[in-house]
């Protein structure tokens, strides 16, 4: 019996997830994370003072991306994989 577990393996670029971050987001989320920090370390009068002087601008890009190299599938064919496939397509 074939074990299934060798013919296919994690896709290192995307680690499984299918998407790769869109890099001109970093700014956007660097940015949201600072402010998670300070709302957890000032008194509720001063955080609401920082939400209403806060402007997050949206980028018109999409978030992520659809991995290039596993075309989103998450995993990506080992060797004993695509000699398999070869041989069935042959």
């Amino acid at each position: 019996m074939i074990d299934l577990d060798v013919l296919d393996k994690q896709c290192p670029k995307c680690s499984g997830l299918g998407r790769t971050a869109n890099p001109a987001w970093f700014p956007l989320w660097a940015t949201r994370s600072d402010l998670k920090d300070s709302f957890q370390t000032l008194k509720s009068k001063e955080i609401l003072n920082i939400v209403d002087k806060t402007t997050l601008e949206e980028l018109d890009e999409p978030v992520f991306y659809v991995c290039k190299e596993c075309n989103g599938k998450g995993k990506i064919l080992t060797d004993k994989g695509k000699g398999l496939l070869e041989y069935l397509v042959s």
